[in-house]
C-alpha cells in the first residue's frame, strides 16, 4: 500500500504522512516476518520522526475460510501490537547535527531502545530494528500520468522518469521471529496495518495504513472530466507523489 501528501493534515503535518506499508516473510530467514512502516514524503536530510506521535503495527491472526462456498479471511481477536515513539532530538557532537532516540514496546509489554540513523540494526531476542531515512521506493512517471489523463489513452514512453528520483522518507523497519516473539501457534496467516496515532491521554488516529496512491490518479481525471465550457479546471487535483 502506498501514498503520498494524503490531505491537508498530512500535508501540514508531514512526520504523520505514512507513505508505504509493507509485510512480507523474511527471504533470508524463514519464520521471520519483516514490516516496514514509511513516512515523512520528500524528507530533507534534517528530518526526524514526531516525539509528539506514535508510529504503530498492529498484527492479528487470519484463517482463510469458505463460508457457504465463498472464500473469505476470518480475522482473530488477539491482536499484537509494536509502538514506537521517539524523544525529542538533542545536539550531537557536529555543527547543525541531531541525534534521536526511540522506544519499540513489544506485546509483552518490553521497552527497546535504539537510535535513529544507526546503520547497524538494534538486536533484540527474536527482534531487529532500524529507523532512519532511506531513499523513497515509491515510482511513478507523473509526466505520464497527466499525459494520458488529458489524452485518455497511454502516453507511457519505453522508458519512464521517476518523479520521485532523489526524494527520501523515514523509515521504521521491524523484523520478528514470529514463533519466539508472538509464540509458537501464532500464524501462518497475519494481516498488518500500521498507523500514526497521537500520543498523550487522548490518542487520536492520523494515519492508518496508506491508501493506495490510485487514489489521486483518480482524484486527477475526475477534476479534468468536470471541466467547465471554457476548459478551465472547476477543481483541484489530488496531491501526485
Amino acid at each position: 500500500m502506498a501514498d503520498h501528501f494524503s490531505g491537508p493534515r498530512a500535508i501540514s503535518d508531514p512526520a504523520s504522512d505514512i507513505t508505504d506499508v509493507y509485510a512480507f516473510p523474511s527471504p533470508e530467514r524463514p519464520g521471520q516476518l519483516v514490516l516496514v512502516l514509511d513516512v515523512f514524503p520528500a524528507a530533507a536530510t534534517t528530518a526526524l520522526f514526531s516525539d509528539a506521535l506514535s508510529y504503530r503495527f498492529r498484527l492479528r491472526p487470519v484463517t482463510a475460510t469458505a463460508v457457504g462456498g465463498t472464500p473469505a479471511f476470518a480475522v482473530d481477536a488477539d491482536e499484537y501490537t509494536f509502538d514506537f515513539g521517539f524523544a525529542a532530538p538533542v545536539p550531537a557532537n557536529g555543527p547543525g547535527t541531531m541525534l534521536q532516540a526511540g522506544t519499540c514496546t513489544t506485546p509483552s509489554g518490553a521497552e527497546i531502545s535504539f537510535e535513529v540513523g544507526e546503520e547497524r540494526s538494534t538486536e533484540t531476542p527474536g527482534l531487529w530494528i532500524f529507523a532512519g531515512a532511506r531513499m523513497d521506493p515509491f515510482f511513478i512517471d507523473l509526466t505520464a500520468v497527466q499525459a494520458t489523463e488529458v489524452l485518455e489513452q497511454l502516453a507511457f514512453g519505453r522508458e519512464g522518469t521517476n518523479a520521485l528520483d532523489g526524494m527520501n522518507m523515514l523509515s521504521i523497519v521491524l523484523e520478528l521471529d514470529i514463533a519466539t516473539v508472538l509464540g509458537d501457534d501464532t500464524g501462518p496467516l497475519l494481516a498488518a496495518v500500521g498507523e500514526t496515532v497521537t500520543s498523550g491521554g487522548h490518542p487520536v488516529r492520523l494515519e492508518r495504513m496508506g491508501r493506495p496512491e490510485i487514489k489521486n490518479v483518480i482524484i486527477q481525471q475526475t477534476t479534468i472530466d468536470s471541466e467547465d465550457g471554457a476548459g478551465r479546471s472547476v477543481g483541484g487535483g489530488g496531491g501526485g507523489g
